[in-house]
């Protein structure tokens, strides 16, 4: 598995897609600075929410797009000719875009925490560190619906549903049932470790939605979709070539 990752490594390397790890936490910290400007306590709130409310989610999307697209190019070469389980490498290429967003959310946890040293913020550090962890994990199941999408319709069609997707779990996350939809997970369960509501508010003391207690369920939540989303792809896959 581990030479699996590295070549996945190696076939994104001087990509459009390998500028995505930084490029969008670069692009959330522009926007935040433009957006927050002359306000205190409000830049790290802004970076966070518009990073996993927003442009972690587009940036995943795009991202298993182009790793799909290159594979087209060359007709699946890796996949039809090393004598390997084909879902194993398909489940090396998941993780390695797991890995990717672990290193993004570090950048914005890096970025946000030094921006919010400088201009005042509400977001506790402690909070944040953790929830780069957690965010990484409740965004998985993204990964293998996207390149579903991607393989399956293309570009256009995985924008769409995965932005969907999103604003339908911002919407969602705030009220009781936030639970019921995968994309309104990681979305509530980053108020109690941020301090920050999905609309973009410092969330004051005494808010609901500053229960620790979702945390648990919601981590359990995540990694049972992505095991379940995961299980169904790599099932379609072999049938899709077996075919």
């Amino acid at each position: 598995m581990v030479n699996i990752i590295k070549a996945e490594h190696q076939k994104a390397k001087r990509t459009m897609r390998k500028k995505f790890i930084w490029g969008f936490p670069l692009l959330t910290f522009v926007m935040a600075f433009i957006f927050t400007l002359g306000m205190t306590n409000a830049y790290a709130e802004s970076v966070w929410n518009w990073w996993y409310t927003l442009l972690l989610p587009g940036m995943i999307a795009l991202f298993c797009y182009l790793s799909v697209a290159q594979e087209k190019k060359i007709k699946y070469y890796h996949l039809m000719t090393i004598p390997t389980d084909r879902r194993k490498l398909l489940l090396g290429k998941i993780i390695y875009i797991g890995y990717m967003i672990l290193f993004s959310n570090v950048i914005v946890f890096a970025g946000a925490t030094l921006g919010g040293f400088l201009l005042t913020t509400h977001v506790p550090v402690g909070g944040a560190l953790i929830a780069v962890l957690f965010l990484t994990v409740s965004e998985l199941w993204e990964i293998p619906v996207a390149l579903f999408l991607s393989e399956r319709f293309g570009m256009i069609v995985n924008l769409f549903v995965c932005l969907f997707i999103t604003v339908s779990g911002v919407v969602i996350s705030q009220t009781r049932i936030w639970y019921v939809l995968v994309s309104a997970i990681p979305m509530r369960i980053m108020c109690p470790l941020l301090h920050v509501l999905p609309n973009g508010l410092a969330a004051e003391a005494g808010n609901p939605l500053l229960d620790t207690g979702v945390i648990v369920p919601g981590m359990c939540l995540s990694i049972i979709w992505f095991v379940f989303v995961t299980v169904l792809f790599l099932k379609w896959f072999e049938r899709r070539e077996v075919k």
